[in-house]
Parts: structure tokens; sequence; C-alpha cells
């Protein structure tokens, strides 16, 4: 077996029975399992096979362990945080495209993957605030509430096994839907989470009529993210952050946000490079350096840039 993101998790070769605690690439109990969800399923299934799926991310969530690999397809409704203790797990979205999964008309909500709020979101709180390292969510529509971002990265003060902490964090090729008209498709950091978020990959996501985005708490929360080749559209923010030496490379920006790359809320040392920019290149609303940056080879309406919005 191997999985549909990138062919790493192998399962197998001469299969030693049919369960996914010894068929697997690790030989220690507890690692590199897959399991399933699949909302349209109706059953109590255990989650380890696409026929026996959980009908909810809650109970992946409750039985993943550090290193698993989370398939699912339908619409997921639910507002999570994942598990204390439990780190580099990769959520998959195994339709073709993210896009909306829809029931209607018939059969339109069969494979697509779609992380959309409950009807009764609770105010300001993540479809998922990922609070260990390393997880990672490929492939999936993220359709958040008003006011709700859609992924949260947290990170908190504290040591040992009470930190909480997304570092490392991969959001690969999902798509971001405007649903969310007060908040941000990705944020970094929370009311009690304060601390910086440290080697973030934003990569070769789509962000389309959102609110803002990518943004942060409070200025200064995040350091040495990479955000590239990701695609903006009519957003009314696109990326509003206090650049510590990120990353922002190869994007094509929304046609005419209110604030396109707004960087200058931290110390600065930030590389903007290769991206497609709307409007008037200059110190402003739409673009806001930070100290010491580079934003050398954007491309602008005045040409190729040279140097740091002035």
């Amino acid at each position: 077996m191997t999985t549909v993101a990138d062919g790493l998790f192998q399962y197998g070769g001469m299969p030693v029975g049919t369960s996914l605690l010894t068929n697997k690439i690790f030989s220690a109990t507890g690692k590199g399992r897959a399991w399933f969800v699949d909302t349209a399923y109706g059953g109590n299934g255990d989650g380890k096979s696409p026929k026996t799926a959980f009908s909810t991310m809650a109970r992946a969530f409750s039985s993943v362990a550090s290193g698993d690999i989370i398939y699912f397809v339908g619409k997921v409704t639910e507002q999570l945080i994942t598990p204390v203790q439990v780190f580099d797990v990769t959520v998959v979205g195994c339709g073709n495209r993210p896009r909306h999964a829809d029931s209607t008309p018939t059969g339109g909500n069969i494979e697509a993957s779609t992380w959309a709020a409950p009807a009764s979101p609770t105010a300001a709180t993540a479809l998922v605030r990922v609070i260990q390292q390393g997880w990672r969510f490929v492939n999936i529509l993220f359709a958040g509430s008003a006011g709700c971002p859609s992924i949260e990265l947290v990170r908190n003060a504290a040591s040992g096994n009470d930190e909480r902490d997304a570092s490392h964090c991969e959001i690969l090729g999902c798509r971001f839907a405007g649903v969310n008209s007060t908040d941000s498709a990705i944020k970094f950091g929370a009311t009690s989470y304060t601390e910086i978020v440290n080697n973030v990959l934003i990569k070769g996501n789509d962000f389309q009529d959102c609110a803002t985005a990518i943004k942060e708490h409070s200025a200064g929360l995040q350091y040495r993210a990479q955000i590239t080749e990701n695609t903006f559209i009519k957003n009314t923010n696109d990326i509003v952050l206090g650049g510590y030496y990120t990353h922002i490379v190869g994007n094509v920006m929304s046609l005419a946000p209110t604030a396109c790359i707004v960087i200058s809320g931290g110390t600065g040392s930030s590389q903007v490079h290769g991206n497609y920019l709307p409007g008037t290149y200059a110190n402003g609303t739409l673009y806001a350096p930070g100290t010491n940056d580079n934003w050398n080879g954007n491309y602008a309406s005045t040409g190729v840039t040279a140097a740091v919005p002035a």
C-alpha cells in the first residue's frame, strides 16, 4: 500500500496478516499506521480500512499516533485540536483537486475532501488548531466560518512535556475558500499562545475570497516561515505578518487587496522574491517591509523590482 500523497508510506511487501499494527514500514507497533475517515460512512468502523472508515475526524484524532497518516473523503464539519504529544502526522484529502464536497447534485460529495465548520460553530475557534510539531495537511479544501481561522498554528511558553508547538508544520496543495469573513485562512498564534512558531512551510495552496489569507494573532509569532508558490485570488488581505527571516517566494498575489505583503511587524531580514505583485510598488498599506529585508526580483506594474518598497 502506498499513499496517494507522496509514496513514502509503504505497508507490507510480503503481508503479515491484515493488521495495520504489523503490516507497515516501521517495526515499532505504534508508528506508521494508516487511518481512514469517510464522512458518508454511517457505521461504527475501526478506521483501519476504507470499508471500515471512521465517520468523523475526531475519532481519527483520538486514535492516531506519531508517524501515522489519515486519509479522508467527504465533508468534515468539526472544530478540533490535534492530540497532545502526537507528532509528524499527515492528513490527506483523497479527492482530485480540493473542492466542495456537496451532496447536490447527487454524488458530488463522494470523493471530494472538504473541512468546514459545523452548523453552529464556536466563535473564534479554528477548524484545526495544531499544537505539536511536524503535522502535514495535503490536498484539502478548508472552508472556515466567519470569525474562525481554518488552520491555527500555536506555541506556548511551556517546556518539556508541557510544551505545545506547531513548528515544522507543512500545508501543501490545499485550497482555502472564502466563507471566513473576519479572520484568516492560516493564523499564527492565539490569545493564550504567544511564542514563536518556527519553520512552517506553506506551499502550492490557493487562497480565495478570504478576509486575510495568512496572518498572525499579534506581531512576531513566526520565524523562518516559507510561503512559496501559492495563488491568492480576491482576498481582502493576502499576507500580514511580523516578518522574521521569512521567505515569500514565487507567489501570485490578489489583483487588488487592501494589504498584499505587509511584514513590518517583526524584526525583519526577510526574503521576498519572484512574486507577481499588484498596484503601486511603494511602502504603505499595500506593501510594508521589515528592517534589512531583500525584495529584489519581484514582478510589479513598473517592472522587475530591485529594492524594498520605499
